[in-house]
């Protein structure tokens, strides 16, 4: 049926602007929710790729950052120790703390559940870790000749106190203020040499010790007046020494030809000003350890780097005297003891001619259990890097024969 208002016929069927039905803004929902969840879904996914991502750029460039820092401090090793040709010393540029622990003595792994839990995190030991100390030289602090108080040659096995001429420019303040309590100093001896390419200190006619200060120097009022007075603790028979005394281990297992306990006014008095890297696993992140590498120097520590959980340092040598090169991670007699005969430097750290450094870090630690990757260097949550670099420090290669 048709009617007509003013002229214009209406019917009973639906206009076109009436909007959707029911079934329609349903199954429009519908559709929408499903792309919703699965875009959510895809960007869930890659915001947690895009997190891995990002720590393992970090990690990389705190690799590098620290190699490079580590670079640095390594090539200038026995700076400031060659005093002139009178004093022929090869220099001990570093001297390094090896660890060979078994994986049960360096660290912990994690553990976790059935469903993929972690139940207590990986724990790492000091045990894992090697220590460098780059031995060098306080550049503004000139050295002295030592001499006892009426002008005589210094025991350090039976002396405890040393007196120095100011060099040119100083004051008795001035000089003074250089030095503390606790200050590790090297004393030289300035015999002329019979062998100037030699890696021996004793063929060289030049012999060494190394004591700690105890007290901060004072200014003679005896003789030689206007000298300064530095105590000192006294070392061993024929200049050997103990850790305590010789925290940097330059003489403290050096061989006893190269070593002395007698230094005259010809000879020297250096201040060392070492730089030392270790590894700190006192540090954690939301109750999980995070091992730091750690470089110090003059009393202040910086974090070059976290979450280290390797830390290796290895030298290789050359001995003129015997005629051998070789090359391993082990300060001991051996290379690898007892099935590798190869001799190793022994502490001898005279024969360093370059030194290998690695490190090995992670990223943080994944407390997420839809993170199923486990790494194979220790089966941990997180994924794992290794650097390294071989350093040729300037000062224990020149003049190689």
């Amino acid at each position: 049926m048709t009617h007509m208002i003013e002229g214009r016929p209406i019917s009973g069927r639906r206009t076109q602007n009436s909007g959707f039905s029911l079934i329609e803004l349903m199954v429009a929902m519908a559709v929408f929710l499903v792309i919703s969840i699965t875009s959510f879904t895809l960007f869930s996914r890659h915001q947690t790729l895009l997190g891995q991502e990002q720590g393992m750029a970090g990690l990389n460039i705190g690799l590098r950052n620290a190699l490079s820092q580590l670079q640095i401090d390594v090539v200038n090793a026995g700076n400031g120790q060659i005093l002139g040709p009178n004093v022929p010393a090869w220099p001990v540029g570093v001297t390094i703390v090896n660890t060979n622990p078994t994986a049960a003595q360096c660290y912990t792994a994690a553990t976790f559940n059935s469903n993929n839990v972690m139940l207590s995190s990986p724990v790492y030991a000091s045990a894992c870790f090697d220590t460098l100390n780059v031995v060098m030289v306080d550049a503004s602090t000139p050295p002295v000749h030592p001499m006892t108080s009426t002008g005589g040659c210094i025991n350090t096995t039976s002396g405890s106190t040393l007196y120095g001429g100011f060099p040119s420019g100083y004051s008795s303040s001035t000089y003074a203020s250089n030095f503390k309590s606790g200050d590790q100093v090297l004393f030289v001896s300035a015999t002329t040499p019979t062998k100037y390419t030699t890696t021996k200190l004793s063929a060289a006619g030049s012999s060494t010790t190394c004591t700690t200060l105890t007290g901060i120097p004072s200014c003679s009022t005896s003789y030689p007046s206007g000298f300064a007075s530095l105590a000192f603790n006294s070392t061993g028979a024929g200049g050997t020494n103990t850790s305590t005394n010789d925290p940097l281990l330059m003489t403290s297992n050096a061989p006893s030809t190269e070593l002395t306990n007698s230094f005259c006014s010809t000879d020297w008095v250096l201040r060392l000003q070492p730089i030392t890297y270790t590894v700190s696993t006192s540090n954690t992140i939301n109750g999980i350890e995070d091992p730091q590498l750690v470089r110090t120097q003059a009393g202040t520590s910086s974090v070059l780097m976290d979450q280290v959980v390797g830390f290796k340092v290895g030298a290789a040598w050359w001995d003129n005297d015997t005629d051998t090169y070789s090359y391993c991670y082990n300060t001991g007699a051996y290379c690898d003891p007892p099935t590798n005969s190869i001799p190793g430097y022994n502490s001898d750290f005279t024969l360093i001619r370059s030194v290998r450094v690695t490190i090995i870090g992670r990223t943080t630690p994944s407390t997420d259990p839809s993170y199923t990757y486990r790494n194979p260097f220790d089966s941990g949550a997180y994924q794992i890097r290794g650097s390294s670099i071989i350093v040729d420090p300037r000062n224990l290669t020149m003049g190689n024969d």
